[in-house]
């Protein structure tokens, strides 16, 4: 049975909203949620915090999966009508993204090797050191609701979402914005890096119909450069 095509009203609005619905989660995240604490600071006026105080390890993590992944998928579900496979969260083309697992985790190890060498990185990262030493294993996997929330939220609702109303190339650039700019308060070169990231990854999961592979990447090259970096 052929799914029957959106009302143009409801599309129009309903992509609409879900940038507003995206901004309004990444608010409520970047200033409740955090790790750690962003401030600025001046010769006249000292040290200020700009962001609430850092949560513990579990109200970060279980945060980003309900603020980045629950919340907006359900918002995409009702303001879209998409599927959660046409969100981009079903496995798509397994084949080809098992092959690109065995040819990616190499180069993601090797990019989280690459980011713990640098001071800034190691500045931010990792944003519990302390959790780790119950276990790296517990810690990864908890890190795991982190990535898969992230990319749900700006390459699942985002990319997916926006595409049968503005196209695939419009809504990848749109999607790489938001995530470069909820990047702002980390490390510059994660930062400048986030922009041709973005893009790649968002071309990717278009072309594997599923965020899934590129998420499991994401994860491993975060994860690598957390263990780098402690060990």
């Amino acid at each position: 049975m052929t799914r029957r095509p959106l009302p143009m009203r409801r599309w129009h609005y309903g992509a609409d909203l879900l940038v507003l619905a995206a901004v309004a989660v990444l608010l409520a995240f970047y200033y409740v949620g955090r790790a750690d604490m962003i401030g600025v600071s001046s010769a006249t006026r000292g040290w200020a915090a700009m962001t609430l105080n850092a949560v513990p390890g579990w109200v970060h993590f279980a945060g980003a999966a309900v603020l980045l992944g629950v919340l907006p998928v359900m918002a995409a579900r009702s303001l879209t009508g998409l599927s959660l496979r046409e969100l981009g969260l079903g496995l798509g083309n397994v084949r080809a993204g098992l092959l690109l697992l065995v040819v990616g985790t190499p180069l993601a190890i090797l990019a989280g090797a690459i980011g713990a060498s640098s001071p800034a990185m190691r500045a931010v990262y990792p944003l519990f050191p302390g959790a780790a030493d119950g276990g790296f294993a517990g810690y990864a996997v908890m890190q795991f609701l982190y990535f898969g929330a992230w990319e749900a939220l700006f390459r699942g609702v985002l990319l997916f979402g926006l595409r049968p109303k503005v196209g695939g190339p419009t809504a990848n650039v749109l999607q790489t914005a938001l995530s470069v700019t909820a990047h702002f308060g980390r490390a510059i070169n994660e930062t400048v890096s986030a922009l041709p990231a973005g893009l790649v990854f968002g071309r990717v999961d278009l072309r594997l119909g599923s965020i899934w592979y590129v998420a499991i990447l994401h994860w491993v090259v975060g994860v690598s450069m957390d263990w780098f970096i402690l060990h």
